[in-house]
């Protein structure tokens, strides 16, 4: 079955009905807009059909989840993937008047405004960069009441029963999933620097690839952070640094010297009394900027991974792996203010905001595709993301969008997803000079919105 094929719910429900709203749902969203019921139904029967579907409680979380994973485990079989993990907060705190108390919602990161969190695992193809979907997805929300940690004694807690385990969950549960893969690397950034992960999720198919957070104390007396810089460097080369507003990150060409070495980190002392190993065998990564300008956040990351690093090319080879960690923080960018807007939701409770939100990640998905395929000429074929209906539209909106000079056309081959991306992309507001960045997930997403409207009118010209 192509990756493209939208959910299908049939059966899932065990009410034909319910069956029924959710593959119309799941059709709508696919081509939507927004995460306005309001917006994205054309009919008032249709507008209350779908609010009826998300409060329903037979119309279960779970059962939407899995659905949404289901495909991954047949198209990652004999397959090397990548599996980015990160989480995402939404805040629905402008709502609190209207969201009805005890449904789905509780603290979001602050500990004062309400919302729910999102732990979402991103399946890639490792050789072809070609997304998979999803194999793991926890949605959660902490108590209003819930007591705060140094009245929990939360340090002396198994991690099981700490916030932290969905990083180990995640891993856990993806592996069960995706039981036919060749090999897994999960990516993960600082906040996956856990102990217990190291010494319990690899194996002889499995792998990290985890951004240090703490200077952690190795076996042979040293701290992970001073053994890292001690290191000769192996070589230097040069990356592009994406402008980023929120961090304070311009853009711009950065050279930085990488250094790796093998360690053991040695169990930290609060788990002494468990049974895991007193120390794990890693590889370490250090990426650092040479003479980088004093106000521009000078790139230093240093990574733990269970993969084998003994040449430069080796490291560097990881260190471009864990950089498509971009992809799934580019995908929470997308589910929320410019893209679907969920957190602009009106539903009146947390449940079904949430369960929305779970089909809203499909439809995101397509999105992410675009992204991925953008001047690879070996993308997927474009009929795995459009039908064979809007792949006929798209051919007459790409009429349209040529120049005359050979630089203002699309030199695609139209039966690969990048000819499809250069289109929408033009949509979208994308103006295909070689001086600008490449389109990204809300230029994209914007083109989709706008193709939607042009295929609208393009099948009710047909139909005349």
């Amino acid at each position: 079955m192509d990756i493209s094929q939208k959910e299908n719910y049939t059966d899932k429900f065990g009410d034909k009905r319910l069956d029924k709203r959710a593959n119309q749902l799941s059709a709508l969203l696919y081509f939507s807009r927004t995460s306005s019921i309001h917006e994205m139904t054309g009919t008032e029967a249709e507008q209350k059909g779908t609010y009826r579907f998300l409060a329903n409680q037979k119309a279960e979380e779970d059962k939407l989840i899995d659905t949404a994973i289901e495909k991954s485990g047949y198209l990652c079989v004999d397959k090397d993937v990548l599996v980015l993990q990160d989480t995402s907060e939404f805040n629905l705190d402008n709502h609190r008047n209207r969201l009805k108390p005890g449904s789905g919602i509780g603290l979001t990161g602050n500990n004062k405004d309400l919302g729910f969190f999102l732990h979402g695992s991103l399946v890639l193809d490792a050789a072809s960069e070609t997304l998979l979907g999803y194999c793991n997805i926890q949605l959660w929300h902490r108590e209003e009441d819930k007591l705060d940690k140094t009245e929990r004694n939360y340090r002396e807690l198994p991690i099981e029963e700490k916030e932290s385990y969905k990083w180990i969950r995640a891993c856990n549960e993806s592996k069960q999933h995706l039981s036919g893969v060749r090999s897994i690397t999960f990516i993960e950034d600082r906040e996956g620097d856990i102990y217990q992960q190291f010494a319990t999720v690899p194996d002889e198919r499995t792998h990290l690839i985890i951004r240090s957070r703490d200077n952690r104390r190795l076996s042979d007396g040293s701290k992970l952070f001073d053994k890292l810089s001690h290191q000769k460097a192996a070589g230097q080369y040069e990356i592009t640094i994406v402008k980023d507003i929120r961090k304070g990150v311009e853009s711009r060409m950065a050279t930085v010297e990488v250094r790796y070495c093998q360690v053991a980190i040695s169990r930290p002392l609060a788990l002494n009394k468990t049974e895991l190993p007193q120390s794990v065998t890693l590889y370490a990564i250090e990426v650092k900027e040479v003479n980088a300008p004093s106000d521009s956040n000078a790139v230093c990351w240093r990574l733990l991974t269970t993969h084998s690093i003994i040449t430069y090319e080796q490291a560097v080879s990881t260190v471009n792996k864990y950089r498509l960690r971009w992809y799934i923080e580019q995908l929470f960018r997308l589910l929320k203010k410019k893209g679907f807007r969920i957190e602009s939701s009106e539903l009146e409770t947390g449940w079904a905001i949430r369960k929305l939100t779970v089909m809203i990640l499909s439809a995101a998905l397509r999105v992410m595709q675009l992204l991925l395929s953008y001047k690879k000429e070996d993308s997927q074929p474009v009929e795995q993301v459009f039908s064979a209906k809007e792949i006929h539209c798209l051919k007459r909106v790409n009429e349209t969008l040529q120049g005359d000079t050979e630089k203002s056309k699309n030199t695609n081959n139209p039966d690969r997803l990048a000819w499809a991306t250069w289109i929408i992309a033009r949509l979208g507001g994308w103006k295909n000079y070689n001086s600008k960045r490449p389109p990204g997930p809300i230029i994209l997403k914007t083109g989709l919105d706008r193709f939607a409207n042009i295929y609208h009118g393009w099948k009710l010209a047909q139909s005349d």
